[in-house]
């Protein structure tokens, strides 16, 4: 039998969906350093399609914040390397 602190918690379903749901979006936005190395790199005609810009389309206005602009300059630039070409991947 459960008890009743169980009852009140979050179902195990949504928790689950919730983790993933996070390590999914955190995936998602860790992959722009990848891809702008990648596009810097040279490797963007025959590896990376033009439709890669839409993929990461949604970060883009995220980009209006300065301090979110300045960590993805520092994330795709900095430590990937991803200047001139990989940078403008937003």
């Amino acid at each position: 039998m459960k008890s009743s602190l169980e009852k009140k918690g979050l179902p195990r379903r949504v928790k689950a969906t919730a983790g993933w749901l996070v390590i999914c979006l955190s995936v998602y936005v860790l992959s722009t350093g990848p891809v702008a190395w990648a596009t810097n790199d040279g490797l963007h005609p025959r590896y990376l399609p033009e439709a890669v810009h839409v993929i990461y389309l949604p970060l883009t206005p995220l980009m209006q914040i300065e301090w979110l602009h300045q960590a993805f300059y520092f994330y795709t630039v900095i430590i990937w390397g991803g200047w001139p070409a990989g940078y403008t991947t937003l």
